[in-house]
């Protein structure tokens, strides 16, 4: 795993005099950041030293079943904390209404 280190421009109310980027280094996870970019921080100048994560991981995806039962759990924490008395009459009649939803279909 890589990061990179790199050296921007952070204020965004002031225009940045130059280069939006002055310098930028890939080194391996967990070092510290290189001499080449801090030698040329200074404090106060408005650039700062960044970090990013180079690797991207992909989008785990919930199945439908995960989605239904994360979409119930919700609607019954929200109905019974504003209608404790009505909670199981208001949640059936949302399930109802919205059925594709509440099992976890896609919805586009």
């Amino acid at each position: 795993m890589k990061w990179r280190y790199s050296l921007r421009w952070m204020l965004r109310h002031i225009p940045c005099p130059g280069e939006r980027e002055l310098v930028s280094v890939v080194v391996k996870a967990g070092e510290p950041a290189p001499e080449a970019i801090m030698s040329r921080f200074v404090p106060g100048s408005g650039y700062a030293v960044t970090l990013d994560f180079t690797e991207i991981k992909p989008v785990k995806r919930w199945s439908e079943e995960r989605k239904a039962a994360a979409r119930r759990r919700n609607l019954e924490r929200r109905v019974r904390k504003h209608a404790p008395l009505f909670a199981d009459e208001l949640i059936e009649r949302q399930i109802a209404e919205r059925p594709d939803y509440f099992y976890g279909k896609q919805i586009l």
